[in-house]
């Protein structure tokens, strides 16, 4: 009885907040306490009954049927990696404080309509997670490429001498400007490395920790989605050298106690460290121009205001005024502050310099939580281990056209 009511009300909140954040682009605090309350006070209703039914007492129909206490246990652990889980997409700039908000909402209902959804409790939160990033990242890629296909004619009308050209003079500055930086680099690429060596030596050696091809999928899609944070992690020399120890120790203490593979571990974490480096490579060459061309509108400064995303030219060429350093906060995906809104506008006014700022047009994502957790309710599956046998079909089909 209570799931079903929980799960109507699941429904009627995602229907009505995914409408508000198509067309209002932000997600109401109201609609997120009035989830989390009538979510609070079910959870207090099956805590009394599980009190009084543990006790032998009844009171009226209270206690009649309970939870028993590992329930309410496992409630704690999902909703503490659910609630680490949206920190971090917040914290990463992913996504604004009210997505990840709805998402620690729905992890939570889901939970209630269902305990016995699998992954439950230490996977759940990255089956919601999957089932909303997959079909999402899906659209938008099919979505690209199309546009790309279409705009396919502009090439012919290029002058690919003088482009390739141009192309060879930005590598070279950017090869020249990376220089300095090259220890950096060379301790993400080693720290790369220790995480899938790491994540291989689990996956080979430990049945209960081994996530398969579905991890894989994840952990490849939470570095692409993060990358820009996680680079940063990466490129810290001391971290490296750390990994360079942490490596030995396992490489010598496995083999010579456990008896590991460890040259087929790392050859293996050697080929997912390069797919990983051509994943971003090329998900930047085809994508990111595209994101950024695509996305990028103009505003007059006059018309700044609260939950403006602005570009990174022009945060960074705000950030580095003096006058402006002390007044803008960290740079998350809920955009200016109103704070930050009329400081920038104040700053740019006392200039009298008619500056216009770019910003990103951001597309809600509060009806793609919606749907990915209700694909998880409805068909207590990821979509992944779902979509492999129709991609190994096409893949197949492909192959054989390709072919002749």
């Amino acid at each position: 009885m209570i799931a079903d009511f929980y799960y109507y009300l699941f429904v009627g909140l995602g229907l009505v907040v995914s409408y508000e954040d198509w067309s209002q682009r932000r997600v109401r605090n109201r609609w997120i306490v009035l989830g989390m309350l009538t979510g609070a006070a079910g959870l207090t209703y099956l805590l009394w009954n599980s009190v009084l039914g543990h006790q032998g007492a009844r009171l009226g129909r209270f206690g009649e049927h309970y939870m028993p206490w590992r329930y309410y246990l496992k409630i704690a652990v999902h909703m503490g990696l659910s609630l680490t889980a949206a920190f971090t997409m917040w914290r990463f700039a992913i996504w604004p404080a009210g997505d990840a908000k709805l998402y620690t909402l729905f992890a939570f209902l889901v939970a209630l309509i269902d305990p016995n959804l699998p992954g439950y409790p230490l996977l759940l939160f990255m089956l919601l997670l999957v089932n909303i990033f997959v079909p999402a990242g899906l659209l938008f890629a099919a979505e690209t490429v199309g546009r790309l296909l279409l705009r396919a004619g502009e090439l012919w009308g290029e002058d690919w001498g003088v482009r390739l050209k141009a192309q060879a003079d930005v590598l070279a500055v950017r090869l020249r400007e990376a220089w300095p930086r090259r220890y950096q680099y060379l301790a993400m690429a080693v720290n790369l490395f220790a995480l899938f060596y790491l994540s291989g030596t689990v996956q080979r050696y430990s049945n209960r920790l081994s996530w398969g091809a579905f991890g894989n999928v994840i952990l490849f899609l939470v570095m692409f989605v993060a990358w820009g944070k996680i680079s940063m992690v990466l490129q810290d020399r001391r971290a490296g050298y750390a990994s360079v120890a942490v490596i030995a120790a396992t490489m010598a203490g496995g083999a010579w106690w456990r008896g590991w593979d460890v040259l087929a571990i790392a050859v293996s974490a050697f080929k997912m460290a390069l797919n990983f480096g051509v994943l971003i490579s090329f998900a930047r060459l085809v994508f990111h121009w595209h994101i950024e061309k695509e996305s990028l509108r103009q505003l007059r400064a006059e018309n700044l205001a609260s939950g403006v995303v602005l570009s990174d030219d022009t945060w960074q060429k705000l950030a580095a005024e003096p006058e402006l350093a002390d007044k803008l906060g960290g740079r998350f995906s809920d955009g200016l502050t109103e704070e930050e809104a009329a400081a920038v506008r104040a700053w740019l006014d006392a200039r009298g310099a008619g500056m216009e700022c770019t910003f990103y047009h951001t597309i809600p994502f509060a009806v793609w939580i919606f749907l990915g957790s209700l694909y998880t309710v409805a068909q207590r599956n990821n979509l992944v281990t779902v979509m492999i046998p129709y991609l190994g079909r096409w893949w197949e089909l492909f192959q054989s056209v390709a072919a002749g």
